[in-house]
Parts: C-alpha cells; sequence; structure tokens
C-alpha cells in the first residue's frame, strides 16, 4: 500500500508540474500578442432606454449627457433604475488592412456593436451571467468613424472594465483564443486538486479501517 500511494503521489506531482508549465507557457503568449496591440485611452457613455435606437443615439451625439470614461478609470456608478448603456469609441483616422478591435472585459448581458449605424455584432445571454467579450474585424474603410456599443442587463453591473485594444485582426484572434486555453488550463487545475484530495480521502480511510 505505501509503494503504491508513492507511485500515485509521484504521477500527480508529474501532471500538476504539466499543468503549472502549460499555465505559465499560455500566459507568456498572451502577453507577446498583447505587446503588438494599440490601445484606446478614453471612451463616452451614455445612460439610455432599452427601446433607444442606434439613430437617436447618433444624433443625440452632441448631448452633455455623455460622459468621458479614462482607460484603467473606474466605470460611472450605474443609476438604480438603468438598465442600458451605450458606450461610443472613436477610431483612429487611418486603419491598416486586417485590423480589428477586441474588448476583453464588458459587463452586459445583451450586447450590440455598431460601426456608425451598422449593426456587425450582437450577444444576448438568456441566464444570469453578465461578463462576456467582444472581438470583430475593421476594414479600411471604417476610419474615422465612430463604434457604438449598447449594454443591456438587468443585474448590477453595466460597462465596460478592460483595455479596448485595435491590432491586427488575426493577433487579437490568437488573443482571443489563449484566454479561452488559459481558463480551461485553470479549471483542469481545479478538478485535478479536487480529484487528489478525494482519492487521498479514500486511501487515508482504507489504510485507518486496515489499521
Amino acid at each position: 500500500m505505501p509503494r503504491l500511494l508513492q507511485n500515485r503521489h509521484s504521477r500527480w506531482k508529474t501532471w500538476l508540474i504539466i499543468i503549472i508549465g502549460l499555465f505559465f507557457m499560455v500566459n507568456h503568449a498572451s502577453a507577446e500578442e498583447s505587446n503588438g496591440m494599440k490601445a484606446i485611452t478614453k471612451w463616452d457613455v451614455l445612460w439610455g432606454e432599452p427601446d433607444d435606437k442606434i439613430e437617436d443615439v447618433i444624433a443625440s451625439s452632441d448631448s452633455a449627457k455623455w460622459k468621458t470614461v479614462e482607460s484603467g478609470a473606474e466605470m460611472p456608478d450605474k443609476p438604480k433604475e438603468v438598465s442600458t448603456a451605450w458606450v461610443r469609441i472613436s477610431l483612429p483616422t487611418e486603419i491598416p488592412v486586417d485590423y480589428g478591435m477586441y474588448i476583453d472585459g464588458i459587463y452586459a448581458q445583451q450586447l450590440e456593436v455598431y460601426i456608425a449605424n451598422r449593426l456587425v455584432r450582437e450577444v444576448e445571454y438568456d441566464f444570469p451571467v453578465d461578463e462576456q467579450r467582444s472581438l470583430f474585424p475593421l476594414s479600411t474603410e471604417d476610419a474615422g468613424k465612430v463604434v457604438y456599443f449598447k449594454l443591456q442587463t438587468s443585474m448590477e453591473r453595466l460597462g465596460i472594465h478592460s483595455q479596448v485594444q485595435l491590432g491586427q485582426f488575426e493577433s487579437l484572434t490568437r488573443a482571443y483564443i489563449i484566454k479561452d486555453l488559459l481558463n480551461i488550463i485553470l479549471g483542469c487545475a481545479f478538478l485535478f486538486i479536487a480529484a487528489i484530495m478525494l482519492i487521498c480521502s479514500l486511501f487515508l480511510r482504507q489504510i485507518q479501517q486496515a489499521s
């Protein structure tokens, strides 16, 4: 029995080292991908209504109700009765070929993304989860235009809470996938540790019963 436990312990240590190694490799790859991206430094936020249309929001673009948010700063506190927010981001006057935008952290259950008045992305969660990401391509014709995000939620949080990044769409896609891999590796690590604890408790119980 002690030798069996020792062999199993050795295998568990090997798998744990492999999982930790994979985590650091993927994390390093994620950092390298981020180096080639350009961050948007600020955007504007407008509290809205669920039935707001993009045409109405564009028409009110000069309204003093828009609040400017600096990247890295705290999001404006959402009024209790509000369930909808609009975010607008101005694109650079020059956009290279095969470019895109990636936002890693958005608090919203429903998300609509418009470039000017053209809908380019729509996501809706029918379950109580309010955190999502957004990745979409930009064309050279989008240079100088404004991107509008319609965010809706039935929960407390609402807004963008991460960097807004521009870069080559292929690099952004890799960063998007790498983030998924990190989550998968972390999930596997927690499951692995839970399995080790369960197996150890079973063996300890067998040893106690045998003695």
